[in-house]
């Protein structure tokens, strides 16, 4: 049950929390349309489409400013109620300073779960939505070359190419992949694979078929496969942004493109992501209580100062360890989740030196 403090707490904490998420979103708005004008002119993108556009927007914007608002919210209300010295007055009544935390990292881990089902359920399908009306992908059509193209045709085959070469129709480094009940029972790797008149042609091709626990090799200078129906626009077609597909199509993806030999570094960090960042929301409480609970000069200005620098570092840290992961320099776990590790850790330090 809330006491009289937590409702006040709690009250004040939200007040905060949604003027500061409206107020990033019409900033956010206002800046990407901008920035889209010539787009939405150039492609005569109609009133109600832009409207929609931003519609399907607002999910994604709202999820990545969360935590700068939480952190805002929790500095504007621990911040207040110290120099109004309502602290110094919880304390003379015998209650722990560390008590009026507890509202605030309740409602940090809600909002954290609350921003992993919004990921999950909205946010890609309002991604899709939103490249679907400025025409950017999924349907939007390369060109020049595509990287690490993981297709499955109709047949249940399963195609990956390190490199696709879109004008030419010409794939390197192919790996073709027969599934039976989810089990790999034929794998064919080729240098190269062509397409002409007559569909693909694999050259150099090794086709090794999986029976039981033996495997039959057979070498082949020039190979064809009537079965796979994949196109080259099929290959030539954007795959989706890992923002654009949920935890579970994402991670399906990974586990096609592992069934072939594909490397999925970067598609793993980013799954953990998924589960990894919403939970920055928890963390802007625990290391902005310990951080407001401290005397500042400067009033509201300095927490808004300081909002916007520990943001900074937040996102600075999580997109590092995105690329250190993405190479292969970090462990996916690792990259994934370091921020929110290194930010608890500083913030328990904080809280060892926070008025009691």
């Amino acid at each position: 049950m809330l006491t009289r403090i937590d409702r006040y707490v709690v009250n004040r904490f939200s007040r905060t929390v949604a003027f500061a998420l409206a107020a990033f979103l019409v900033v956010y708005v206002v800046v990407d349309l901008i920035d889209h004008l010539d787009d939405f002119f150039s492609r005569e993108v109609a009133l109600s489409d832009i409207i929609r556009y931003y519609g399907n927007y607002a999910p994604y914007i709202l999820v990545l400013t969360l935590p700068v608002a939480v952190l805002l919210g929790t500095l504007f209300v621990v911040g207040e109620m110290g120099g109004h010295n309502e602290l110094v007055a919880i304390s003379a009544a015998g209650i722990s300073v560390y008590r009026v935390a507890l509202p605030l990292l309740r409602l940090g881990l809600l909002l954290s779960l609350g921003a992993l089902l919004i990921t999950e359920l909205v946010v890609p399908g309002a991604n899709d939505e939103r490249s679907r009306i400025l025409q950017l992908a999924p349907q939007g059509i390369l060109s020049g070359h595509a990287f690490h193209v993981c297709r499955q045709d109709r047949s249940g085959l399963i195609l990956y190419a390190e490199r696709y070469n879109i004008a030419a129709k010409r794939a390197q480094r192919v790996a073709i992949v027969q599934l039976r009940g989810g089990v790999p029972v034929r794998r064919i790797d080729a240098p190269e694979m062509v397409w002409d008149d007559l569909g693909w042609q694999l050259q150099s091709a090794l086709d090794r078929s999986f029976l039981g626990d033996s495997t039959v090799f057979a070498s082949r200078e020039v190979m064809r496969l009537p079965l796979l129906t994949i196109q080259p626009e099929d290959l030539a077609r954007v795959d989706k942004l890992p923002e654009q597909m949920s935890f579970l199509e994402l991670r399906d993806y990974i586990r096609r493109t592992r069934l072939v030999g594909g490397d999925a570094s970067r598609w793993l960090v980013d799954l953990h992501l998924k589960f990894a960042f919403p939970f920055a929301n928890l963390m802007m409480v625990w290391i902005g209580f310990p951080l407001a609970a401290r005397s500042w000069r400067g009033g509201r200005a300095a927490y808004v100062g300081l909002t916007f620098l520990v943001g900074f570092l937040y996102f600075v840290v999580v997109r590092s360890g995105q690329a250190l992961g993405r190479s292969g320099d970090l462990h996916p776990v690792v990259a994934a989740w370091g921020a929110n590790a290194i930010f608890f850790v500083i913030g328990a330090a904080l809280f060892r030196w926070t008025r009691k």
